[in-house]
């Protein structure tokens, strides 16, 4: 083989080596995004292959190891290239640096963006499913407004029943909970049903549930609802958590309350 080729290949073998460390330090970067910031934009089965792509990248060392030997074997070939009196193409570092950057910047704007759009994408979806399956069953939330006025032990249980009959119409539905507010020493209290009917077997006396508001998520929007004003719905997510909550409101004839659908989505919606 001549001189020359031997060159050219060794040239091409480090250019292909510093396209395998840019992969994967780009994929350093996203996986310090996602784990860092506790989010994934990514389905499932997308997630899999790129921790497939990254594990294939080889390690940090091996890489190191290869490129190290690489360009001892390029300065070899640029010694024999300048024998040979072959012009190096000018610029192609510059390049590289730029390419690079153009392409961390397109993968943070993916990990941020694809987390935004698959939030929003999730909550129109619940949002929906939910208008649907309450706007179908009014005769069930007037039911519970009756069932909270009256306060008898077996009416918590009817609700604790229509609570459940309501989630499970939807298979996208995510878990509801029914808020209602009491009073506890002259003091708003919030109480919940869920899927849990706590009484005494004894003396059948109902346990009410409190319901804990957050700081800066409900517990404001909670207090003016059922302090008698009218508010929207509420929809909140979080970033870290992948947490969403759709706060709808429900004045009765005998009562108010709020339908709480909450979820921990832990995969966001892209890819496969």
């Amino acid at each position: 083989m001549e001189l020359e080729t031997k060159a050219q290949i060794a040239r091409a073998t480090l250019s292909l080596l510093v396209v395998v460390a840019s992969l994967f330090f780009l994929g350093v970067l996203v996986l310090v995004l996602c784990a860092g910031l506790e989010i994934n934009p990514f389905r499932e089965t997308t997630t899999s292959f790129l921790i497939a792509a990254f594990a294939g990248l080889a390690g940090v060392a091996a890489v190191l190891v290869l490129l190290n030997v690489a360009t001892n074997v390029s300065l070899i070939a640029d010694a024999k290239i300048a024998e040979l009196r072959i012009e190096p193409r000018r610029g192609v570092l510059r390049k590289w640096l730029i390419a690079f950057g153009f392409a961390a910047a397109a993968l943070v704007a993916l990990v941020f963006g694809g987390t935004y759009l698959s939030k929003e994408r999730f909550l129109g979806v619940v949002h929906t499913q939910a208008d649907e399956v309450l706007g179908a069953n009014k005769n069930l939330l007037e039911e519970i407004s009756r069932l909270l006025a009256s306060g008898k032990v077996e009416d918590y249980k009817r609700i604790a029943e229509i609570r459940t009959f309501l989630q499970n119409q939807r298979s996208g539905l995510p878990q509801l909970t029914v808020i209602y507010s009491g009073k506890f020493a002259d003091k708003l209290a919030f109480y919940r049903v869920n899927e849990y009917f706590p009484e005494y077997q004894q003396t059948r006396a109902y346990i009410p549930t409190y319901f804990t508001c957050t700081q800066n998520l409900d517990c404001d929007y909670l207090t003016r609802f059922f302090s008698g004003e009218k508010v929207d719905i509420l929809q909140k997510y979080t970033l870290r958590e992948d947490q969403f909550y759709i706060y709808m409101p429900f004045i009765g004839n005998e009562a108010r309350f709020v339908l709480l659908f909450d979820r921990r989505n832990s995969y966001g919606k892209l890819g496969s």
